[in-house]
């Protein structure tokens, strides 16, 4: 008797502690999680270089897909970010989606080259809209509750939740095309599709503020482009975050490039998979909890952390004993995960919320210039030496930190 009074006065505790757990607000933020989620679902893209391969197509051609979505985003990031600014962001969020799916749709039925380059520039005009559109939808949401220091969190959220489903599709997709026939294939693709959709589904729940007027006058598209560069060009602080924003993006294809390393160590293709599934685990808790950071450290010293503790890990992996390789490739990939979150909200404070995706879609578009230069400089590298690339890289990460410590980029402010 007296141990059944035990077990359910803990239930009543456990009870008790499930009511007291904050309710999940069915808002914006919550909305573009599921959107993400659903809409990173990529089944087949572990085994995609073996089905185009089936299909008949080249490495050159099977590459040149890649540079063809690249190509469209850089060429289409201004004209899309004015256009959201006019139509509205979740109406870009929602045509961003729609041309994500239809671009599944031509990749499940391409069988030739060009079919496949359609799919490509489809994908690339959906990846150029969405741009910038989910930080100015959700800064719009938390300004409007004056809780515009909450958006690293946010963001730290959505980009949890894609690296979640990376995670979730890479896992599920091997088993779902494990025999790798052509059926198969095509059954991920159809997948993927599905997943699209459920995620193109969501953005019809997403509300955007009544009180932001949008104009539709033939001048308004122009005077757009000139506010963004006017700000860059006259904002200092707003100027040099962006730079730094830029140059400090995550390079996840330099880890990629890792991977040799983790071959050399020894390790099999199962402890690689097993590898990634774990660097996939330390990217979500950093977007995850990348917020925090700011609360425990202050503005300038997360910034500080999140510019030079990757070129410092880079360093480290340089030289690090083959044995560690799975720790440094691990830790890596969860200090790259914090940028994004903690830039996010520094970089909209500046902005006026009627030509934020304008804005953002200039910065988007510097950063895609900046990534193929790069990547053509530290690849030329890599193919010399592993070493020296991450050595490069990490000098690099090393003098952002330097150029944080040196200015104040304004933090704090708002427009």
């Amino acid at each position: 008797m007296r141990r059944k009074g035990q077990n359910l006065k803990s239930v009543e505790v456990l009870a008790a502690k499930i009511r007291n757990l904050p309710a999940v607000e069915w808002n914006n933020v919550t909305k573009l999680v599921l959107v993400y989620f659903f809409s990173t679902l990529y089944f087949y893209l572990p085994v995609n270089t073996l089905y185009l391969r089936s299909r008949g197509l080249s490495y050159v051609e099977i590459n040149s897909l890649w540079g063809i979505i690249v190509g469209t985003m850089f060429f289409t990031e201004i004209p899309t970010g004015i256009l959201a600014d006019r139509m509205g962001h979740k109406r870009a969020i929602m045509a961003a989606l729609g041309m994500q799916l239809l671009g599944e749709i031509i990749y499940i039925f391409a069988n030739r080259y060009w079919i496949f380059v359609a799919s490509s520039i489809v994908a690339g005009l959906g990846f150029a809209f969405s741009s910038g559109c989910i930080e100015a939808l959700v800064y719009d949401e938390l300004s409007a509750r004056q809780r515009e220091g909450e958006m690293s969190k946010a963001m730290g959220l959505i980009q949890a939740a894609q690296r979640a489903a990376n995670l979730l599709a890479f896992s599920v997709g091997g088993f779902l095309i494990a025999d790798m026939t052509q059926a198969r294939f095509v059954l991920g693709i159809v997948a993927t599709a599905c997943a699209v959709a459920a995620g193109w589904g969501f953005t019809f729940t997403l509300r955007e503020r009544q009180d932001i007027q949008r104009t539709v006058d033939t001048g308004h598209s122009l005077q757009l482009l000139q506010d963004g560069i006017h700000i860059l060009r006259h904002n200092r602080d707003f100027r040099l975050l962006a730079m730094l924003a830029v140059a400090t993006l995550p390079f996840s294809n330099y880890l990629e490039m890792y991977q040799t390393r983790l071959a050399n160590a020894g390790l099999s293709p199962a402890w690689l998979g097993i590898t990634r599934a774990l660097a996939a685990g330390m990217s979500i808790l950093g977007s995850r909890y990348a917020y925090r950071l700011e609360s425990w450290l202050g503005s300038k010293h997360s910034l500080l952390l999140v510019t030079a503790l990757p070129g410092i890990l880079f360093l480290v992996a340089a030289v690090i004993h083959p044995a560690l390789s799975v720790i440094a490739y691990c830790t890596l990939s969860g200090s790259m995960s914090l940028k994004d979150p903690i830039f996010s909200g520094h970089l909209n404070r500046h902005i006026e919320r009627q030509n934020r995706a304008t804005v953002l879609s200039l910065i988007s578009m510097a950063s895609g210039l900046y990534v193929a230069l790069m990547g053509v400089l530290i690849g030329r590298i890599g193919d010399s030496s592993l070493t020296a690339a991450f050595v490069v890289y990490g000098g690099g990460g090393i003098g952002r930190g330097i150029c944080v410590s040196s200015e104040n980029y304004g933090l704090g402010k708002t427009v």
